[in-house]
Formats: structure tokens, C-alpha cells, sequence
């Protein structure tokens, strides 16, 4: 897996992602992208995408999360992910479970102050065009899976809590926090 490979790969990427937002509500609702994610399997792979990415960007955070490395590098240079141009790209290193290498989900920032799952999933459940879709979604009628989680890494400042909507191999998430303000990064800069 190369980088070259992924930009390849990004177009239907980027197409099945937009699709997924588009079925949700969530293009109409206007989210931003903060970040894109890879899932890749070897770590050879992960490696070598570390270093192209680096040259094409700047490392924010490499932390480890659940015994493996998740990195976390801002481009000089934004993609185009469909409507969206995202700067940032999450490398979770390998962490032994076999999944399809590639571009994995898409973060959307919905800033709504949710500082919990539930209180995310009441916000997502407020979005305009999700008013009318919850109940069939909730149900699977449409074969959406949707997850929660609430990941806080020790030193950030923020929790991030999430809800994770999947189908078709893809993955959209929204949040309520870029994840340059999870990062306290962005606190760091206004102080600088």
C-alpha cells in the first residue's frame, strides 16, 4: 500500500463516503470534515505511509491508543474527499485484526458542546433531515449500522464523543470537536 495507491483509491472513496453524508442529511446540514482514516493491516505498510505522509505534511499527535500507535498528520496540501477538502489524516498503526486496506471513515464536526454518546446522539438525532430518518434508521430498514463511543486520550482537553454511521465498507462519523481543539492544539497556537 502506497500513497500513490491511496490517492487512486480515493475517488470511489470518496463518492461511496459522500453518498453515505448525502442519505444521512449531513451535506445539507453543512458539516465540515476535520479528518480522513486509513485502516491498514502490515506494518510495513503503516510505516512506509507514515513516511510519505510526513513528507507531505506535519505529525500533530502519535499517540498509543489500545497498544498500538495512531497518528495523526496535517498535509501542507488539503484532498479533495468528494465535497470536502480535508487536511488532516488519521494512521492507526496495525493492531492484528484483518480488515480491507484503504481509506476506512470520514469525521464530520457537528459543534453542538455534547460532552457525552448520549448527549452526541441526541444531537445527530436534531440534524434537520435526521428528524424524519431516525426511526428507520434505529430499526436497520435501511442497513445503516450505528455505533457510539466517547474516546478521550489522557492528556487531551477535550472528549470527543462520536456516532459512527456504516454501511456498505464505509464508515461517516460526527463529533462534536475538531480534533485540532481535542488535541489542545489550537489552544496552543491562540496562547503562542
Amino acid at each position: 500500500m502506497t500513497f500513490d495507491t491511496l490517492i487512486d483509491t480515493l475517488p470511489a472513496f470518496a463518492e461511496k463516503a459522500s453518498k453515505l453524508a448525502d442519505r444521512l442529511g449531513l451535506l445539507r446540514a453543512g458539516l465540515v470534515a476535520d479528518h480522513i482514516a486509513l485502516r491498514i493491516t502490515e506494518r510495513a505498510d503503516a510505516e512506509a505511509l507514515r513516511d510519505d505522509l510526513l513528507s507531505r505534511g506535519t505529525l500533530l499527535s502519535d499517540k498509543e491508543i489500545n497498544g498500538r500507535p495512531i497518528l495523526l498528520i496535517q498535509l501542507h496540501t488539503p484532498m479533495q474527499v468528494g465535497p470536502w477538502a480535508i487536511d488532516l489524516v488519521e494512521l492507526p498503526f496495525p493492531d492484528g485484526k484483518k480488515r480491507r486496506d484503504g481509506w476506512e471513515h470520514v469525521e464530520l464536526v457537528l459543534p453542538c458542546g455534547a460532552t457525552d454518546k448520549v448527549q452526541m446522539l441526541e444531537a445527530v438525532k436534531q440534524i434537520p433531515a435526521m428528524i424524519a430518518k431516525w426511526p428507520v434508521l434505529k430499526d436497520g430498514t435501511l442497513g445503516i449500522e450505528i455505533k457510539t463511543s466517547c474516546p478521550k486520550g489522557d492528556d487531551e482537553p477535550l472528549a470527543n464523543p462520536t456516532v459512527a454511521f456504516r454501511h456498505d465498507g464505509i464508515t461517516v462519523k460526527v463529533h462534536p470537536h475538531d480534533m485540532r481543539d481535542v488535541l489542545g492544539l489550537r489552544q496552543a497556537e491562540a496562547t503562542a
